[in-house]
């Protein structure tokens, strides 16, 4: 699957796309978006404002990411407004605050080889290793352990 690929799917079902971002939120129909994630998967989980802008990049590298793996994969954080990143204690200057980042885990609870699976096939952008969930992003390039 190609990034216009991508583009087109979300214009066919009306999704707002500006670049490489799209923007929706949890009325939006959900559709399958990629092979294995249906566009509501990607929504904030801000339940007060559910207005999400995510970076199409990152929803085609998770993807790739998952294929790799070969398992499901389910997303923890997506997109997150500036006050919703402060009261999750997130970074000032997260890549969650541009749409530019996710994290995420393996469903079968093999963290180490997600995280393998990232580590060893993402070259570019974020890298962020924790216990139950890796970080990835497309913004700097930059690896770290939380």
């Amino acid at each position: 699957m190609t990034l216009q690929e991508i583009k087109d799917i979300c214009l066919k079902n009306n999704i707002k796309v500006t670049g490489d971002f799209i923007e929706f939120n949890k009325s939006t129909p959900n559709f399958q978006l990629t092979k294995n994630f249906k566009l509501q998967e990607f929504l904030t989980k801000n339940t007060k404002d559910t207005h999400t802008i995510i970076s199409l990049k990152i929803i085609l590298e998770l993807q790739i990411l998952r294929t790799l793996f070969g398992s499901p994969v389910a997303i923890s954080s997506s997109y997150r407004s500036v006050s919703y990143n402060r009261s999750v204690g997130g970074a000032t200057a997260s890549a969650h605050i541009k749409g530019l980042a996710l994290d995420c885990y393996p469903i079968n609870g093999d963290i180490k080889s997600w995280f393998n699976i990232v580590f060893n096939n993402k070259k570019t952008g974020g890298i962020g290793q924790y216990a139950t969930f890796v970080h990835i992003d497309v913004a700097n390039t930059r690896f770290w352990r939380g």
